[in-house]
């Protein structure tokens, strides 16, 4: 369970927000999540002290007003303010609750005795008027931060290692690493995630300004890595050409301007790791009259990234799915089963790539790997179970968790995201510790 934040700490942090500075990612939850109770215990019991106090006086000046003007008769003379000082009370009446309108003493008694022993007493009074209570201005930068928070502006500090996570607007391996570790680094997007408040709004409008000013607000220079997501969560596992969430070249920009704006602050090249499918292009072609003059440079792919910048790793979902269902073949043929509109649509990119690997059969028998156009049609055939030595392929975390506790729990599969995210957690802790 989280501890709450101590007094000397929601102050230091309430300083920190209002004066625009960064603040720990770690406390931010805590900070944000931070109420204040109602009451204390000792001032609860001096509210039913007050409350049993302030019953007798109404029982005297409003049930038995003849013991009430007795009562009055009694009191000494000075029991009866000064007109000034009976109007200067019912103004602190007036802020939190009703004005007396009397000028005895008495009719005020059942007041001063609520609020001088009640829920928040003379503080409550002075709070109403000042408005400079500790308190006050933690829940002031409280307010201030969610606002910031919901703006994607919010200002805040990693551990050195953090990993900048650029993702889209359904980025579920991110989400899921995010979840994992809360802390793992801030998520850039151009809509708000719902699991975490550590993000920053940017999209590719916002040019080289939004840019840089959505890397400011944190403490960029101590990143391990930025790690970009250009991937489909329904499409992870053999992608069609433009089955992507953003295209190559829109790629090469986001790393183009990580590497300038790493010069311009004289920093050293960090880890880019990018989510997404070596095969993937964007063409842009040159003609003249006759027709199409072919160029190098007329293809960007996220391999040719790859080669042209420094210290840029492509964690290709294809090949790391492939790379699993070859160590489970274990030198088998590999056969490929689906429906006929999956055969058709993914058949010869399997093969393809499997063969890009270099996989060759090796020894007798088989291993039939189940893949389709969506996880339903995957489903069946899982529930059916025509098969031995069947290996499916799911990328729905709604049909893998449904078919899990029954149908996976003995046997083999692959879900896709969990092994992509695995990839990812494997990488990102090799830089830290080097």
């Amino acid at each position: 369970m989280e501890r709450p934040l101590s007094k000397k700490k929601l102050i230091r942090l309430a300083k920190q927000i209002n004066a625009g500075e960064r603040i720990s990612a770690e406390v931010t939850a805590a900070f944000l999540n931070h109420r204040f109770p109602d009451n204390t215990s000792f001032g609860k019991f001096m509210l039913r002290v007050a409350a049993w106090i302030s019953l007798f006086f109404a029982s005297v000046l409003v049930i038995f007003p003849e013991v009430g003007e007795k009562m009055i008769e009694i009191l000494p003379g000075f029991f009866l303010l000064p007109e000034r000082l009976a109007r200067a009370l019912d103004y602190l009446w007036g802020l939190v609750g009703k004005p007396v309108k009397k000028q005895h003493l008495m009719y005020h008694l059942p007041n001063i005795i609520i609020y001088a022993f009640g829920v928040a007493g003379i503080r409550l009074l002075w709070r109403k008027i000042h408005k400079n209570n500790w308190k006050d201005q933690v829940e002031e930068a409280r307010k201030k931060l969610e606002t910031a928070v919901v703006e994607g502006t919010g200002r805040f500090d990693f551990k050195p290692g953090f990993s900048f996570l650029f993702v889209g607007d359904g980025d579920r391996i991110a989400k899921s690493l995010v979840l994992d570790d809360p802390t793992l680094g801030p998520t850039i997007s151009s809509v708000r995630p719902n699991y975490s408040p550590l993000w920053g709004r940017f999209s590719a409008q916002d040019g080289e300004d939004g840019f840089e000013k959505v890397l400011e607000q944190f403490n960029a220079k101590d990143a391990g890595e930025y790690v970009l997501f250009p991937v489909l969560d329904d499409h992870l596992f053999l992608p069609g050409p433009e089955e992507y969430d953003t295209p190559p070249y829109r790629v090469e920009i986001a790393v183009r301007r990580l590497r300038e704006f790493e010069k311009s602050q004289d920093w050293e090249k960090k880890r880019i790791l990018i989510v997404g499918d070596r095969e993937q292009a964007s063409r842009f072609v040159t003609a003249s009259e006759s027709g199409i003059v072919e160029s190098e440079i007329d293809w960007v792919t996220l391999n040719s990234i790859a080669r042209t910048y420094e210290n840029v790793t492509l964690v290709d979902p294809t090949d790391v799915t492939l790379q699993k269902i070859i160590e489970v073949a274990d030198g088998r043929q590999i056969l490929f089963r689906a429906s006929v509109r999956g055969e058709e649509k993914y058949r010869a990119a399997f093969y393809h790539r499997l063969a890009l690997l270099g996989y060759e059969p090796a020894r007798e028998g088989s291993l039939t790997v189940g893949y389709d156009v969506t996880d339903l049609e995957t489903e069946h055939q899982i529930v059916a179970k025509s098969h031995s030595d069947y290996l499916p392929v799911i990328l729905s975390r709604e049909v893998f968790e449904l078919l899990s506790e029954r149908y996976l729990s003995r046997g083999q599969f692959i879900f896709v995201p969990r092994l992509i995210k695995k990839e990812l957690q494997k990488l990102v802790a090799t830089d830290k510790v080097e």
